[in-house]
């Protein structure tokens, strides 16, 4: 339906699968959409971009994956070509940014993976960055493990009338 979203579930459940698809079938229906896909580790980023591959097989839909501890020659290559997708660490992706080889005013989806990982290793201020160059009409996907005080403060600013999933039944999120 467009609206943003809270996802509050264990490494393991399932996430990637439950953004993915729905974009897919968004970009799909429309090859202007663009999603940002925003994870703490290239790890993650790795293993999300092999996903996002399997599940585009014979499609027509790309993706670039911007990671550190490759070659950024090529990932400045990449973005020249068409793409709907961008899959990458904080480091990587405000590296781009500086050299105008990535635009965030034309995402018009993100998607901040393991949030609360994020916040842990130090890149709250780049995410208030990124948050700050996308365009106001878009839609957020939030997924985190935990909601601390720290995490709060960008939910704050990235998404607006969210809805709420939890598969956690532990861990509720008070406003």
């Amino acid at each position: 339906e467009g609206k943003d979203l809270i996802g509050i579930a264990n490494t393991g459940t399932g996430k990637t699968a439950a953004f993915l698809i729905p974009l897919i079938q968004k970009i799909s229906c429309d090859k202007n959409e663009k999603v940002l896909i925003v994870t703490p580790t290239r790890e993650l980023s790795l293993q999300i971009f092999e996903e996002f591959k399997s599940f585009v097989k014979g499609l027509e839909i790309k993706a670039v994956i911007c990671i550190v501890g490759v070659n950024i020659e090529g990932q400045k290559f990449e973005l020249r070509k068409p793409f709907n997708v961008v899959i990458g660490t904080p480091g990587r992706i405000k590296d781009l940014i500086r050299i105008n080889r990535l635009d965030l005013s034309q995402f018009n989806n993100v998607v901040l993976d393991e949030a609360d990982r994020m916040v842990d290793i130090g890149f709250i201020g780049d995410i208030k960055y990124f948050i700050s160059l996308l365009p106001q009409k878009r839609q957020s996907l939030f997924f985190s493990a935990t909601i601390p005080p720290k995490v709060k403060l960008i939910l704050n600013d990235f998404v607006k009338n969210p809805v709420i999933v939890s598969v956690k039944k532990e861990e509720l999120l008070s406003n």
